[in-house]
């Protein structure tokens, strides 16, 4: 592999990285992984856990 390629890999899975990373740091906070709203939800109750 050329170091071209190297560098394209680098960067699909950097911007893979921040994706997952956002969307842990997301959930964490308790922010939904959609833009609906909860209310509506068939499953609601799996993400957010009554506390």
């Amino acid at each position: 592999m050329t170091w071209q390629t190297w560098v394209v890999l680098g960067i699909i899975v950097a911007v893979f990285a921040a994706i997952v990373i956002v969307g842990i740091i997301n959930k964490k906070k308790g922010k939904s992984s959609c833009s609906c709203g909860c209310s509506g939800c068939a499953m609601k109750d799996s993400c957010h856990k009554s506390k």
